[in-house]
């Protein structure tokens, strides 16, 4: 790829980055201020109400829940969150870590298990791309086929337009709309919070806003399972659009690379065509020397 080629993609990414950054500023700021104002209203209302309580003691016991809370653990006097580090949930994270996605609502505390972690994204992760890779292509074959069902006799470029196409219709319906309805019906959640989650888990984001599996439901262990395998899926699929449709475009960088590269080899061999028809002109050192 030309250097030309990266800087018009760089510019582009950031022209995105930063008119994307600015929505999010516009957006998200002044609710993040709405929320700060009532939180500091809540802590000076309880207070005043309790004034035997000193606020250093509130202080240390906020941030103690919070450090708790960030362990991934819920604890009250009444109440206490599902453990997180059972077989099932670990598994669940191993399953994170390899595939990228890292909700981090969980993380290893003890020194033995970060290390554990670092072998297992190590190895498992270049191991899990080789399989959606695999898993990829075996979801392209019936696509390809309902494609050449569909449309014959056409041009390269359009089979791969509906290729994308087909790819992207069958493949929101089937693993983020439908999904998005169980996750509604399992989690409570509003119907764009499950499409807002299926999206997020998918294209690996990950931001650990919402974790599904978390809650003490019904047939957890059977539900997370099933959970998982969606995760493959989701994520075979989505590698085969990135695969798709950066493939297209690097053809087409290709051709207008190999274009310009043959353009310039065919002017480099004019002009050298041009050089050795000129008339051969005597060195001006052997003009001189002839003289003397």
């Amino acid at each position: 790829m030309l250097w030309k080629s990266i800087g018009i993609i760089f510019a582009v990414l950031t022209v995105y980055v930063l008119l994307s950054a600015t929505v999010f500023h516009y957006l998200e700021q002044p609710n993040e201020v709405l929320v700060k104002n009532h939180t500091r209203d809540f802590h000076l209302d309880f207070l005043r109400k309790y004034p035997c309580i000193p606020q250093d003691e509130l202080e240390l016991f906020v941030q103690r829940v919070l450090k708790s809370y960030d362990m991934g653990v819920v604890a009250t006097a009444t109440t206490t969150s599902e453990s997180n580090w059972d077989f099932a949930s670990s598994f669940f994270f191993s399953a994170t870590v390899v595939t990228t996605i890292g909700y981090g609502n969980i993380a290893p505390n003890t020194m033995a298990g970060k290390v554990i972690c670092i072998f297992c994204a190590l190895c498992g992760i270049p191991l899990c791309t080789v399989f959606l890779a695999a898993i990829g292509q075996k979801l392209r074959f019936p696509i390809t086929k309902l494609q050449e069902k569909m449309i014959t006799g056409r041009s390269h470029r359009i089979l791969r337009c509906v290729k994308v196409c087909l790819c992207v219709v069958l493949g929101s319906t089937l693993l983020i709309l439908l999904p998005s309805v169980m996750f509604t019906l399992v989690e409570g959640w509003h119907y764009g919070v499950s499409v807002y989650y299926s999206v997020v888990t998918l294209t690996t984001i990950g931001f650990g806003d919402y974790v599904a599996g978390l809650q003490a439901v019904p047939y957890r262990d059977l539900y997370r399972a099933v959970n998982g395998v969606w995760v493959v899926l989701g994520l075979a699929w989505v590698a085969l659009i990135v695969s798709e449709i950066t493939g297209d475009i690097n053809d087409k960088i290709v051709k207008n690379e190999l274009k310009c590269s043959k353009n310039v080899s065919e002017t480099v061999k004019t002009l050298s065509y041009r050089l050795n028809d000129m008339p051969s002109v005597a060195p001006v050192t052997s003009w001189h020397s002839g003289s003397l």
